[in-house]
């Protein structure tokens, strides 16, 4: 049985009456690591993550 690895750059944030979430996959945790520490660099992620939520982070999850 061959494993398949998936990972996600997740952002979550809370916003008024709930959270947004971006999950956005990535073609290894090392891509996803590096896109992370960019968007901490510049401050947030397009116009729905003005800033970088406290829920953001890498997952890699194998099936």
């Amino acid at each position: 049985m061959t494993t398949l690895t998936f990972v996600f750059l997740i952002l979550a944030s809370p916003v008024r009456d709930g959270s947004a979430w971006s999950i956005t996959p990535m073609p290894s945790m090392a891509v996803c690591e590096q896109v992370l520490a960019d968007v901490r660099s510049h401050g947030g992620w397009a116009d729905d993550f003005p800033a970088v939520p406290d829920g953001a982070h890498c997952k890699e999850v194998k099936q």
